[in-house]
């Protein structure tokens, strides 16, 4: 009984915004729901493929800016605004940035930014709350010594960037006849050949990507995702059973990596500058190759809420439709 109502309890709280923290969907490569728009330096720019999460905690965003753009946001300070790209574009959530440092590799400078205050519109203000508060108290409450302690803010702002959707890529590296294969969805282009990713400081995946200094990324088709969720183990492996995948591999084109077999596309890159932020290990990587092997719907993460937001909003464009058939 006392179980039941807190469940009514929470769901009088919470309303829509009881929503689980992930989920998964099946989107084109690249995505065509969300724009991230950069403000504050000069005219607005897309950086909906040009920029990468780079840190949890402290919560950290990396953007691929040249050195006066970045100078005069450390004047101003940048604005980051999360749009549908279609329709009315929507204003969704909007991110107010500060500066943190540069890193430099390959004649190409990605800046880094920490969050000074986040918005998220998709829901009411008292749901977006109410869902905050909720997700602290299940933090704290589950997590008595947790691996990555996030503040509210950035639990909040890695909502908001989860609005745009993550593709999830398989990670092949290989280093000393030894490897490892796992998921990872923090990564992005940073413009003219250049690529960032970020992984968990105090798992074996990262050192070992560190030794290594090459690694290939592989798209997974959404039919597929379920199969790469079972490796997500492997992050806190040194080295993969290759003989348990549950799937075949082939030899990536450049670096011969084992890759799945069903990959929609292979980026092949090269190390160049590892960076320690906190939480979270930031590499910062010259590409290769890139290969596109086959077209479909790639394996993508959104939160919760944005699909709730997706779904009443599917729901209201369909309702002329079926009220037009009735008549």
């Amino acid at each position: 009984m006392i179980r039941m109502i807190g469940k009514a309890v929470k769901k009088i709280a919470l309303g829509s915004a009881d929503v689980p923290q992930e989920c998964t969907v099946g989107l084109p490569d690249p995505q065509h729901e969300i724009r991230m728009w950069l403000e504050g330096c000069g005219d607005p720019l897309d950086v909906t493929l040009n920029h990468v999460v780079a840190c949890a905690s402290p919560f950290t965003v990396g953007i691929g800016l040249n050195l006066e753009s970045y100078t005069q946001a450390r004047r101003t300070g940048l604005l980051l605004k999360f749009r549908e790209r279609n329709g009315e574009q929507r204003l969704l959530a909007r991110v107010a940035l500060r500066p943190s440092e540069t890193i430099s590799a390959a004649d190409q400078e990605l800046s880094l930014f920490q969050i000074r205050r986040c918005s998220n519109y998709c829901l009411p203000r008292h749901r977006i709350w109410a869902h905050d508060l909720h997700q602290a108290l299940v933090r704290r409450r589950n997590d008595k010594n947790p691996e990555i302690p996030m503040s509210v803010r950035a639990a909040r702002a890695m909502n908001v960037f989860f609005i745009c959707p993550r593709p999830v890529v398989v990670v092949s590296v290989m280093h000393e006849d030894a490897g490892n294969i796992f998921p990872m969805n923090l990564f992005g282009g940073i413009g003219d050949g250049c690529f960032a990713f970020a992984l968990n400081s105090r798992r074996k995946a990262a050192p070992l990507v560190e030794r290594a200094g090459r690694v290939a990324l592989s798209s997974i088709p959404f039919e597929h995702a379920g199969l790469v969720r079972r490796l997500g183990k492997n992050h806190r492996l040194e080295f993969a059973n290759w003989s348990e995948l549950p799937f075949r591999t082939t030899p990536s084109a450049a670096l011969g990596l084992p890759v799945p077999q069903f990959a929609l596309r292979v980026r092949e890159v090269e190390v160049e500058v590892v960076r320690r932020l906190g939480s979270h290990t930031l590499f910062f990587a010259r590409l290769i190759r890139d290969e596109r092997l086959s077209n479909g719907s790639q394996f993508c993460m959104i939160h919760g809420i944005y699909q709730a937001r997706r779904l009443r909003t599917f729901q209201e464009q369909s309702e002329p439709f079926l009220n037009r058939a009735e008549v």
